[in-house]
């Protein structure tokens, strides 16, 4: 009965603990998100087209849900905002293609707290300890890569009826 209440109480110091570290990570993460002037669609626009999921205008109305031209507007406000470019298609010119800029990426990066946080904890680690930790990015980014060629083959695999 004890062991009990001990064990409940030290769930619950878990739990307040764990309750503040997501209130401070999440005014951390989350200050760059307020400092957009850009609508949530177009943050998700600018997201897609960073993590190479979306290369063309068609490809993002597809994957926002929303018809070319309306998908085509909101990329020109982010070309405008300096986030995206978008570069004629070879050998279609009709076709355009979307790259993210480097302020998309920094944007991307803050929003996950990504750069951030990795140069602050990369700054307190040894030479062994970051050369380590590049070796373990290296390993993640191949196993992601692995994982995505597996997929997009099982997509296929399915879209053939195989």
């Amino acid at each position: 009965m004890e062991a009990d209440a001990a064990r409940d109480e030290l769930l619950a110091q878990l739990n307040d603990v764990r309750a503040e570290l997501t209130r401070g990570l999440s005014a951390r993460h989350m200050a760059p998100f307020l400092e957009l002037d850009i609508t949530a669609q177009q943050l998700k626009t600018v997201f897609l087209v960073t993590t190479g999921t979306v290369t063309t205008i068609s490809q993002a109305a597809e994957h926002l849900g929303v018809a070319v031209p309306t998908a085509s507007a909101s990329i020109d406000k982010l070309v405008e905002h300096g986030l995206l470019t978008r570069t004629e298609g070879k050998p279609d010119r009709r076709i355009r293609h979307l790259a993210p800029t480097r302020k998309a990426i920094r944007l991307h990066e803050r929003f996950l707290g990504l750069r951030t946080d990795t140069d602050e904890f990369a700054a307190h680690l040894s030479d062994d300890e970051l050369r380590g930790l590049v070796l373990g990015f290296q390993g993640i980014r191949r196993v992601l890569r692995q994982l995505s060629d597996g997929a997009a083959a099982a997509d296929g695999a399915d879209a053939t009826g195989a």
